[in-house]
């Protein structure tokens, strides 16, 4: 069967150098570009016009064929990303706990069955860890384009048969995958980000282009091509320096990106910024290697956070785009070119490979079934190293409204007051606040009562430019008018300070006003509780560590001071406002922490931990802080 693709342009390669670039920079130096991300919006949009006029050239000229199509992508694909998980799987195997290696054994199979996407957008809950630290985390736009393919290929091909415009067919599934994007974003971002129904629309914009530049109505002038290539690379900028990560995306914004895009593409090889800048053979060498450069970049960087007691300094984190760059250029070399162009049979290397990812699936999954392969670690530590607390199941989890655009009350049992003679408390916060709050309620009865209004994401402060974009505004009036009514004896603002604080003045200063409005509305005790430690990545990951390097006994520590974080200058700001202001500061770091280190336990049990993430207390370290409160805590205080 003759091949038909379209005419091979170095500027593409070029874009598509650009977008990998766009993703790698802000992957690894984020506060730096941090509208980088955009990168995979050009993405999206190359693909679809370079598979859209693939198709479209078969159907016209009768050659379309489906088993054809899906060997050249197998061929196009699988190699690289074999390659890629194989070697994430080896590395799990000698450096990753059984906790994070059974993470990675899911990813890896939802990766090898092309549906990270719905992966990741199923466990994005706000318990789930660090997405920072998910080795295969990239591979949710991968999943998109693949679902894309197996999808827009039947369907160009039901609508050829049945004689349908295929540019009317393209307009129509944009504007219905684009109005789903604006529907879907209005309530959940996180669905919107990973659901193909309101991505597929990028690729369609690709997949219109590939439609009109393959029935030109009109040959455009150089001036006009220009004027498209500078407009579209304009539009790329605005992007970028309009666009970042706490906007809507992709709503609206990604419009940006796609149609510069759509307007670079269209602009034709002979565009000067086209021929002269996309083409040189810098950026088309990059571009040829985009591919593997995309699966290698984000596997390192991660493994390198992971491997850091710290954030990795800038040096480690351009060695690792280094190799990178140098593993894209001997996977396309060695691995791509000759299965792509090889001369062994088509259909014999698309059944290999797919051999190949059914096994690296399965391997996948049967780290996921079998808790991670604990058998890697000593019997001792498997107890700690594969327990994972069920934040789902805490008895008060319902008290902790989720952080998104649609607005849930709390269930009022987790703030209405009995109106009995006990001390009534409120804890308001974040979801540090909801954390704490077992273990506080255990130790109050009988008396006191603990009440909780928490949001995840949101501070207990009145007026915070961050809390618009976090959507707290209506929880905050929500407590205030909680407060007014139920008139606690107590308010505790709890939250995780240090997350706030990086525009110190300001939080201070709401914190302040806070505290005085409370005052105000007659709140007779006011606390603030300070910042806990902060382990890095978890404790559970820390406690673990620090065992296996003690070869004879692999004891768990009681207190350690590696791989923790205390926010001692906060703790003493936040006392110092606290004591300025008449009302009672308790640090936590002065409770949980001294000079031999920082708590990790109060017993041997997975569930004796103080904690399981980087800083959410667990029930029994709530517990501990608060037997270790002032008795004026939890009685009405004597004069």
């Amino acid at each position: 069967m003759p091949q038909l693709h379209p005419s091979y342009r170095p500027d593409i390669d070029g874009l598509r150098a650009i977008a990998v670039l766009l993703v790698v920079v802000h992957h690894a130096f984020p506060q730096i570009l941090p509208s980088g991300f955009i990168g995979v919006d050009l993405f999206f949009v190359i693909s679809g016009f370079l598979i859209s006029t693939i198709i479209f050239q078969h159907l016209e000229n009768g050659t379309f064929s489906f088993s054809d199509f899906y060997v050249r992508r197998i061929k196009r694909i699988f190699p690289a990303l074999i390659l890629v998980l194989l070697v994430c799987l080896v590395y799990g195997w000698f450096s990753l706990l059984p906790a994070d290696y059974k993470q990675l054994g899911k990813h890896t199979l939802a990766g090898a069955a092309f549906v990270s996407n719905f992966a990741f957008w199923y466990e994005s809950g706000y318990f789930d860890g660090d997405s920072k630290l998910k080795p295969l985390l990239h591979l949710w736009s991968l999943g998109i384009e693949e679902q894309y393919y197996i999808f827009w290929p039947l369907i160009a091909w039901l609508a050829w048969k049945r004689k349908i415009n295929l540019l009317n067919l393209c307009i129509v599934l944009f504007a219905i995958s684009f109005v789903a994007n604006l529907v879907i974003i209005r309530s959940n971002t996180v669905s919107a980000f990973f659901s193909p129904a309101s991505r597929f629309w990028e690729l369609l914009i690709g997949s219109i282009l590939a439609y009109v530049k393959l029935h030109p109505l009109v040959t455009k002038e150089e001036r006009y091509t220009n004027l498209s290539a500078w407009l579209g690379l304009g539009l790329l900028v605005i992007g970028l320096v309009f666009i970042h990560p706490e906007r809507r995306f992709p709503g609206f914004w990604a419009l940006l990106p796609t149609i510069s895009a759509y307007l670079i593409i269209s602009a034709g090889p002979n565009a000067w910024l086209n021929r002269v800048v996309l083409s040189n053979r810098l950026l088309v060498w990059v571009g040829l290697i985009s591919f593997p450069l995309y699966l290698w970049h984000w596997p390192l960087l991660v493994f390198a956070k992971q491997s850091a007691t710290q954030q990795p300094d800038v040096q480690i984190l351009l060695l690792m785009i280094a190799i990178s760059i140098a593993l894209a250029w001997l996977t396309y070399q060695l691995i791509e070119r000759p299965i792509r162009f090889g001369k062994l049979g088509g259909s014999r290397k698309a059944l290999f490979l797919s051999v190949m990812m059914i096994t690296i699936g399965y391997f996948g999954l049967n780290i996921y079934k079998r808790e991670g392969l604990s058998f890697r670690i000593p019997p001792a530590l498997q107890k700690i190293a594969t327990f994972s607390n069920d934040y789902a199941n805490n008895s008060n989890y319902e008290c902790l409204v989720q952080n998104s655009d649609k607005d849930i009350q709390n269930a009022r049992p987790c703030y209405q007051n009995l109106g009995n003679k006990n001390k009534s408390i409120l804890l308001w916060g974040d979801s540090y606040a909801w954390a704490i709050y077992a273990g506080i309620n255990k130790v109050a009865l009988p008396n006191a009562n603990v009440y909780l209004m928490a949001k995840t994401g949101c501070p207990p402060l009145l007026e915070v430019e961050r809390t618009a974009v976090n959507h707290c505004k209506p929880q905050n009036a929500r407590v205030i008018e909680a407060i007014k009514t139920e008139k606690y004896d107590q308010v505790v603002l709890v939250a995780r300070w240090d997350h706030w604080t990086y525009q110190s003045d300001k939080y201070m200063l709401s914190i302040s006003a806070t505290v005085d409005y409370l005052k105000n509305i007659g709140v007779r005790q006011i606390y603030i509780m300070g910042p806990p430690p902060e382990w890095h990545p978890g404790l559970q990951d820390v406690l673990v560590s620090h065992a296996l390097r003690d070869k004879l006994t692999h004891r768990l520590a009681n207190r350690l001071s590696e791989g923790v974080t205390v926010s001692s200058a906060l703790d003493l700001q936040l006392s110092q406002l606290a004591q300025e202001k008449g009302i009672s500061y308790i640090s936590l770091l002065n409770i949980l922490c001294d000079k031999s280190g920082c708590l990790t336990r109060v017993g041997d049990e997975p569930e004796d931990l103080i904690g399981y993430d980087d800083g959410h207390l667990s029930r029994k370290g709530g517990e501990y802080v608060a037997k270790q409160l002032p008795p004026d805590f939890f009685k009405f205080h004597q004069p």
